[in-house]
């Protein structure tokens, strides 16, 4: 009997320490997997920040064209084909005297620069209206692509015009060109939007492929681009957001080690730079204040470097982009880099959540009725309706196993195509 019961309880002691152990010690590999196809699933079926995305896309849409356009009455004596730049000095200073396979990369460097004034006048100009295009988002898979173009053209044609906003921009313009920057506040939304609500009123019904073997091929492979667009999106995004943080934790690393940042006299030497002071009189009202800039380089070499591990806060990011605002609307005042911290505060949109600009939205349109109001011209109010497919996120389901791909609804497209 002795024998049964420790026999029992030797035999209970696997099972009782079995049923305590963790279940992912159980199965490991299985639940990585899980996890892995549960992220692929979101990243290929959810498009992630689609406002912040637009609010890049006409953030820097409108601050290169505003460039643009302040700088035309020189433009030809920046860019033009008789600037003292010369596609010759560019091959110079890039130690590429000779012809070699990155001729034509430099050649579209330097293009304004190539043919005569007619030439120039009419890419100039090109150049603008692609901005105005870009930041009103129409045809914007076509025009973001032309804008990074330009973006690299302007700043190759004349490299020491630039001051950190222009690099920065244009490889936002890359990133953006992979996103769905169009999808929402701009012309093609309202493109899309009216076209669903056409449909709708006429009771014709969204697109679908026939329930056919050839239907069901073509179902497929449009989900499937759909999938890899929307992925291509997400990883854009990212990329932006990464960007943004390599470039606050790169400089608040930099600035960490110099001696100036140390003792807290950088920001007073800096503003007794003649380069950077275009209002000597507060540049030297703000160095008289010497706790406060002392306190002031403190926080922003904290707040650069702890800004990387802050966005993954939900509330600690807000008191980060606050301070970096604040941090960037100071650069462009007493050191004269209006280009540098547009491109950078436009940058950290992508971190606000929709909700908030879906609030910011709200807020500007009662503003703008009400100014217009106040002038005597009546703005009707959007009527409450139900979202349509149009203004959704692409039609990708979650699982295979939740949509019957050759009805599967097509919002971009319509009977008529």
């Amino acid at each position: 009997m002795t024998q049964e019961s420790g026999g029992s309880g030797g035999a209970g002691a696997p099972a009782d320490a079995a049923v305590d152990r963790p279940k992912f010690r159980d199965q490991p590999l299985t639940r990585s997997v899980d996890w892995g196809r549960r992220t692929f699933r979101q990243l290929t079926s959810r498009t992630v920040a689609p406002y912040g995305t637009a609010v890049l896309r006409m953030g820097y849409g409108t601050v290169y064209l505003i460039f643009l356009l302040r700088e035309y009455p020189q433009h030809d004596a920046l860019w033009g084909p008789n600037a003292p730049w010369t596609p010759a000095l560019n091959q110079q200073f890039a130690y590429d005297p000779n012809l070699d396979w990155f001729s034509v990369d430099r050649w579209w460097y330097t293009f304004l620069g190539h043919g005569g004034h007619t030439w120039f006048e009419v890419w100039y100009h090109v150049a603008l209206l692609v901005c105005l295009l870009t930041a009103l988002g129409w045809r914007t898979r076509f025009t973001s692509v032309c804008f990074a173009l330009t973006i690299m053209a302007f700043t190759g044609r004349n490299v020491f015009l630039t001051d950190g906003g222009d690099n920065l921009m244009g490889l936002m313009a890359i990133y953006l060109a992979f996103t769905r920057c169009g999808a929402r506040w701009s012309l093609d939304a309202r493109r899309r939007r009216r076209q669903a609500e056409a449909r709708a009123a006429q009771g014709r019904p969204e697109f679908a492929w026939p329930d056919t073997p050839g239907g069901r091929v073509w179902a497929e492979l449009d989900r499937t681009r759909e999938e890899v667009v929307t992925f291509l999106h997400n990883t854009a995004t990212l990329v932006i957001a990464a960007q943004i943080c390599v470039v606050y934790a790169a400089a608040g690393l930099y600035k960490s080690q110099g001696s100036y940042w140390q003792n807290g006299t950088a920001l007073y030497y800096t503003l007794h730079l003649d380069w950077f002071r275009p209002w000597p009189g507060l540049s030297n009202f703000m160095a008289s204040q010497s706790v406060m800039i002392a306190i002031v380089a403190y926080l922003t070499v904290f707040v650069q470097i702890a800004f990387p591990f802050a966005v993954f806060s939900r509330w600690l990011k807000y008191p980060c982009l606050v301070a970096l605002l604040g941090m960037h609307f100071m650069i462009a005042v007493l050191m004269g880099l209006p280009l540098f911290s547009a491109a950078m505060m436009v940058g950290d949109a992508v971190f606000l959540p929709d909700n908030v600009w879906l609030w910011i939205g709200r807020q500007v349109r009662g503003v703008v009725r009400r100014v217009v109001s106040g002038v005597g011209v009546r703005i009707p109010r959007p009527r409450p309706s139900t979202p349509t497919s149009a203004d959704s996120d692409p039609a990708t389901p979650q699982n295979p196993e939740e949509s019957v791909l050759p009805r599967q609804a097509q919002p971009h497209k319509s009977p008529s195509h």
